[in-house]
């Protein structure tokens, strides 16, 4: 569990630990698995659905907070994801 609680990264809100799941930040659908610490954070069943195999950009330029928790719940991430992420919700909307 993380130290936030079983806390869904995506839209951060709080679950019971049967409803918590592991996600891939990236993907790992057609990669090698990429089951780093680094890639990984606690989601709800609704959001890992939701993201499914999609690209984690475009799941968070769908819905912008998602970038937000996720930078919150997410400090564990790679560098790489987290300068991506920064960059995708600190760019204003035109």
């Amino acid at each position: 569990m993380g130290i936030h609680g079983p806390v869904c990264a995506y839209c951060g809100l709080s679950f019971s630990a049967d409803d918590i799941t592991l996600d891939h930040v990236q993907p790992r659908k057609g990669k090698i698995a990429y089951d780093r610490s680094d890639n990984l954070v606690l989601a709800c069943k609704s959001c890992n659905a939701a993201k499914a195999d999609m690209p984690f950009l475009g799941f968070i330029l769908a819905r912008r907070s998602r970038g937000v928790f996720l930078l919150h719940y997410g400090d564990h991430l790679s560098d790489g994801i987290k300068q991506t992420i920064r960059d995708l919700v600190e760019k204003p909307i035109l």
